[in-house]
């Protein structure tokens, strides 16, 4: 089963809704999955329901802003199997998982293995829940954000040549231009030139910058 709802706005304006983030709410239980609905369209995104994970897993698509709440036992493929399956994926969404009596260990076990967050559905708050889904959508929108700027530097690489891969190695390694031209067996001239590529390719100004950048993960070892 599968049902899509989102909260009227007065101009109707149902993109508005669907820009403030998507939840998809995962339970075998129907009775459960309708009160979760009707709870989480109040806040104004879209709700996606579903009472099997087969049928979320084939209409799961990563989207900008978006996160699950998922029962952690269900037949078949259960909650911990569905946490695996989207965890190959990019832009697998923040999961809240809900857990029935004595399922603590096993939720603390998906929490160290990337879950969001979890509740019991015996002390079960609907206030607690939408704020953790609010906090879950935000962290899924800031993941998004370092996806895509991860993208665009990974395309920026790619326009780089080997040579000029070779001198940003260098120069994130501390090394000055006359020590790299040493080593590459080239002039200052040329090595300061290939820098000068590098850096508009990169979108960077200072060689502190270009540093930077492949400190915070950058993969200069791509060929």
């Amino acid at each position: 089963m599968e049902k899509t709802s989102t909260m009227p706005f007065p101009n109707n304006d149902v993109r508005r809704a669907g820009a403030l983030g998507t939840v998809y709410l995962l339970d075998d239980d129907s009775s459960m999955l309708e009160m979760l609905q009707d709870m989480v369209a109040t806040i104004g995104v879209e709700v996606r329901a579903f009472s099997s994970s087969q049928a979320f897993l084939e209409a799961y698509r990563p989207m900008p802003c978006q996160c699950l709440v998922c029962d952690l036992r269900m037949p078949v493929i259960d909650g911990i199997g569905v946490q695996r399956r989207i965890a190959e994926m990019d832009l697998a969404p923040p999961i809240i998982f809900l857990t029935g009596y004595g399922e603590v260990e096993s939720a603390v076990k998906a929490l160290k293995h990337g879950a969001f967050d979890f509740m019991e559905k015996r002390t079960f708050s609907g206030q607690a829940l939408l704020a953790k889904i609010q906090a879950a959508l935000d962290a899924s929108r800031g993941h998004y954000t370092a996806w895509l700027e991860r993208q665009t530097l990974e395309a920026r690489l790619a326009l780089l040549t080997p040579k000029e891969r070779n001198i940003v190695r260098y120069v994130v390694d501390g090394k000055s231009s006359r020590e790299i031209s040493e080593l590459l067996g080239l002039s200052v001239r040329t090595v300061e030139h290939h820098r000068d590529h590098v850096m508009q390719k990169l979108h960077v100004q200072t060689s502190i910058e270009l540093v930077k950048l492949f400190f915070s993960g950058a993969p200069l070892s791509q060929e």
